[in-house]
């Protein structure tokens, strides 16, 4: 017979096999109820799809089939009722449009179709524009198989598909551009590019970012084009968009884009800018431009083209050199007004700003009880301020609030017993 201890290790033994088999028959169970459970939630995302998303999905499940129809009328009657679809849902995007979800696991499938067709197909042409939207979120990242399709399509215009679309085609474009700057474009060996796209060069790029940049002045995303403009090294093209309407928020945004560019990138930004205020008329906006660059003969270019305006106009920027004391900027020989050569002189100053101080009515001198209006204030007996500090910093409020008027009630006043 066993002793005790022994029968005693082997029930706690079979206990413990016990155990183990019972937390393993647990675990199944869990599984097989977390496996019901997700097979339960598919079923109810099914299920959840409302009548309408259920015929859509249906609808466009069947125009798929219809694409790799024998019949050539029957492909191109499904890939316009398909490009409708997708038209009608990209117009305005805040969330991924349903035909772009119903269509994503019929993706491969169009892709490996549109690998059979011959090149001068009119059908591969239509589905290259399908295919190029469908990739803005089914595409592999890197691919950039949006604009691969897109070079191979009918050449459609680009904002028909909607702002997204656009702004993915420009990030594209960017990516690319530098591909092609280093000799190896992705369409060379990128995934799933169209099998008849030839060698993307720069025309290709360019012929593309001439049509994104006038969709995005023309919906208000000027900030848009000027980056893909900068990408593809283009910034002067924006100028012929420019008008009194925007020329303001597009020199905002490229006089802020030339302090994060090298040099002379940044030289060439604000020569934009200045010639865009020029466009314009705004001819003191143009003279800041030019004095930030330092540049002696554009600044004389837009001084001489503030004449044509008006002599005020032309005196304002005057007093600008003045104050920045470029007054020897300006040729001489393009003078002919006295008073004018007087203000770049910076010697009628005084009269100007005085005249300006009457126009105001704020000739009269001031007291620094004016400034301080002790009166409304709630001190407490006895919390004085000291005499000495008082006075100095009367003097100095004194000496500031009445600068420049050639008078005061302290010091220049008949009489005035405030210095002894």
């Amino acid at each position: 017979m066993p002793s005790e201890p022994a029968k005693k290790v082997e029930d706690k033994s079979a206990v413990a096999n016990k155990d183990s088999k019972d937390n393993k028959d647990a675990a199944n169970n869990n599984k097989d109820a977390t496996a019901a459970k997700k097979g339960g939630k598919k079923k109810d995302d099914v299920d959840e799809l409302s009548p309408e998303d259920l015929k859509l999905k249906g609808d466009l499940e069947l125009m798929v089939q219809r694409v790799q129809d024998p019949s050539q009328e029957i492909q191109l009657a499904a890939l316009d009722s398909l490009s409708n679809e997708i038209r009608s849902s990209t117009s305005s995007m805040t969330s991924v449009p349903k035909p772009l979800k119903f269509l994503r696991p019929h993706y491969t499938t169009l892709t490996d179709y549109y690998a059979t067709l011959p090149s001068s197909s009119q059908v591969k042409k239509r589905l290259s524009d399908i295919l190029s939207v469908l990739a803005l979120t089914m595409g592999k990242e890197g691919a950039r198989e949006s604009l691969h399709y897109r070079l191979a399509g009918s050449k459609e215009p680009v904002g028909v598909w909607g702002h997204e679309y656009v702004r993915n085609l420009a990030g594209e474009v960017s990516g690319e551009y530098d591909a092609v700057q280093e000799g190896a474009t992705a369409t060379e060996g990128g995934d799933k590019a169209p099998s008849s796209a030839p060698k993307v060069t720069l025309d290709d790029l360019n012929a593309i970012v001439n049509e994104i940049v006038p969709f995005c002045v023309e919906h208000n995303a000027e900030y848009e084009a000027v980056d893909l403009l900068l990408e593809v090294e283009r910034p002067e093209a924006i100028k012929q968009y420019i008008d009194e309407n925007n020329y303001q928020r597009v020199c905002l945004y490229l006089i802020y884009c030339s302090y994060y560019v090298p040099e002379p990138t940044d030289s060439i930004i604000l020569k934009i800018c200045c010639e865009l205020y020029l466009k314009v008329k705004q001819y003191p906006d143009a003279l800041r431009v030019a004095i930030k660059l330092a540049d002696a003969a554009l600044i004389n270019e837009v001084f001489a083209a503030s004449a044509t305006e008006s002599d005020i106009a032309q005196r304002q920027l005057a007093f600008m050199l003045a104050r920045q004391r470029m007054f020897h900027v300006v040729k001489p020989d393009t003078i002919e007004d006295e008073t004018l050569k007087g203000v770049l002189a910076n010697t009628q100053v005084s009269e100007y700003f005085l005249s300006l101080a009457r126009d105001l009515d704020i000739v009269e001198a001031k007291t620094p009880e004016d400034i301080y209006k002790s009166h409304l204030e709630q001190r407490a007996v006895g919390a004085g301020v000291d005499s000495a500090r008082g006075n100095l910093a009367s003097t100095f409020v004194n000496a500031f609030v009445n600068a420049g008027f050639g008078q005061d009630k302290l010091m220049t006043e008949e009489g005035s017993k405030w210095l002894y």
